[in-house]
Parts: C-alpha cells; sequence; structure tokens
C-alpha cells in the first residue's frame, strides 16, 4: 500500500510539473517569463506546522473533569493556559508537514490577494462497558469484560486571507514580496461519557459513576490574528515556484473556554511574535 502511494505522489508531482510548463505563456522571453501577470491564479502547498496551537494536538486539556464537584478549568500551577495556548514555536515546525493549500489571484502585475484554509473533523463513537462473565470454573472458562470507549467530536480548522506586494529585480527568477495577513483559528472538542462500569463508594455500599459524572463535557479554544508577511518567491520553471515565507511582526489574540455543568470558564491571552512562522511553499501558477 505505502509503495503504491508512493507510485501515486511521484506521478502527481511529475504530472504537475509538465502542467506548469505551460501554465504560462511561451511567446514571452527572458525575465519576463516567470514574472506573474494580472489575472493570474497561484495555488500553494504550504508546509510547516504553527499555525494551530502547539500543545493541542488532541484537545484533551480543554475538557473539564468528569466529576462535577471537581474545579473547573486549568490548573494555573501546573502548566497554566499560557502554555496550552501558544502558537509559532520555532522548534515545532516539520517542514515535511503540509499546515494546508493557499490560492492567489494577481490583481495587478504586483498586486496579489491570497486565502489559506485548512479543516480537521475528528470522531469517535461511544461504546459502552460490557461486563464479563465469570463462572466460577477456577478462571479457566470465565469471560473477561469489555472496555468502554468515550465518545468524542473534535474539530479544528484555520482561515487566512490576506494581500502581497511583489517587487522587481535584477534577478528574472526571483521576487521578494512583502504583505498583510489576518486569520482565525478555531478548535473544539466535545466528550460523550458511556457507561463504564466503574463503581463509587458511598454511605451504603457503590453506586455507578454515571449517577455523578458529567455525561457531556466541552471545550474548545480560538484565536484571531493579524500579521505582517516577508517571503522571497524563486521560480523553477515558468508557472512552478517555490517561497519562504516568515512573519516579521504577529498579533494574536487567543482565548479558551470549558462548559461543564451549566457553569463556564474563560481565560484569555495576548501573544506578540517577531520573525516567526516561518514557511515552505510550493506553487503552481496558472
Amino acid at each position: 500500500m505505502r509503495i503504491m502511494i508512493k507510485k501515486l505522489s511521484i506521478f502527481l508531482i511529475a504530472v504537475l510539473t509538465v502542467a506548469s510548463l505551460g501554465a504560462q505563456p511561451a511567446e514571452r522571453s527572458g525575465s519576463a517569463v516567470y514574472a506573474p501577470r494580472a489575472g493570474q491564479v497561484q495555488v500553494s502547498a504550504v508546509l510547516g506546522s504553527g499555525l494551530y496551537f502547539d500543545y493541542l494536538d488532541n484537545l484533551t486539556p480543554l475538557l473539564p473533569s468528569y466529576m462535577p464537584g471537581d474545579e473547573l478549568g486549568i490548573d494555573p500551577t501546573q502548566k497554566g493556559v499560557g502554555y496550552y495556548l501558544q502558537m509559532g514555536s520555532l522548534d515545532k515546525n516539520p517542514i515535511v508537514n503540509l499546515a494546508g493549500i493557499q490560492g492567489k489571484f494577481f490583481v495587478t502585475n504586483r498586486f496579489a490577494l491570497n486565502a489559506m484554509f485548512a479543516m480537521q473533523i475528528d470522531v469517535t463513537p461511544q461504546r459502552d462497558y460490557i461486563e464479563g462473565i465469570n463462572l466460577e470454573s477456577s478462571g479457566l472458562l470465565d469471560l473477561g469484560g469489555i472496555q468502554w470507549v468515550e465518545g468524542r467530536l473534535t474539530d479544528k480548522y484555520l482561515v487566512n486571507v490576506g494581500a502581497d506586494y511583489y517587487f522587481n529585480n535584477c534577478n528574472g527568477r526571483l521576487f521578494p514580496y512583502i504583505g498583510v495577513l489576518g486569520g482565525f483559528q478555531h478548535a473544539r472538542v466535545q466528550a460523550y461519557l458511556p457507561y463504564t462500569g466503574i463503581e463509587v463508594p458511598t454511605e451504603t455500599g457503590t453506586d455507578p459513576i454515571e449517577l455523578y459524572a458529567l455525561d457531556n463535557r466541552a471545550g474548545e479554544a480560538y484565536a484571531i490574528s493579524g500579521a505582517i508577511t516577508a517571503g522571497v518567491e524563486y521560480n523553477l520553471l515558468p508557472g512552478m515556484n517555490i517561497a519562504l515565507e516568515v512573519r516579521p511582526f504577529n498579533y494574536y489574540y487567543t482565548a479558551i473556554r470549558m462548559y461543564a455543568d451549566g457553569q463556564e470558564y474563560n481565560a484569555y491571552e495576548m501573544q506578540f511574535k517577531f520573525f516567526a512562522f516561518p514557511q515552505l511553499k510550493i506553487g503552481f501558477r496558472f
């Protein structure tokens, strides 16, 4: 299966490379062959992470505790809210990670509008605990129980929109640019407690934990951003380019919310980052 996927990937890259040769008119010559023109569209694969919350991969820290008597929120004496709301750490930016797909439209030869969208949805159906069977036969014929599965629904998405201005230079393949960017990121998780078979002690014996535990918990985190971007685009072929981009300045307003038993927990943070979010882009211009 892996060999098939690898062959398919090589085939798609080859097709896109051949297609890029005809993506721009051949009658132009010299450096003009590689320069962007008004009306063109560019689609780029954006590589590198840092666009989502760095330490909320599975979103579990956003969930309140099962028991309603427990405190709601994130313990400030442990890692704290600021830890989970971090974005764009330089040590968590693997270049092999596909962060999203960006589309760009050139309004003029130098001015372009861009937009990027990425989304992930995970669904885990809940399953009740199935008790085992004790046949009192020294354990030889006993049947063990089957563990319960907590139901979860998680979703993460981001939307970025911006504008870039390209500069001409003496190198006909190289085009530096600067731009502005606005974005919104959101992550939410909701958990559903099935029958677990867990008993809790009481004054008269034991009760199922479901009598006391929260059967529906939820939490979310979101971020609103504004940034100045700067990058350089190098054209390998007419219609095919790679670009390196960084954000000289990035402002984030981030927040965490938790919901449990009619209560709501809110925490906020502001982040100022300089020369962060390095990204590599592989683009095809048509």
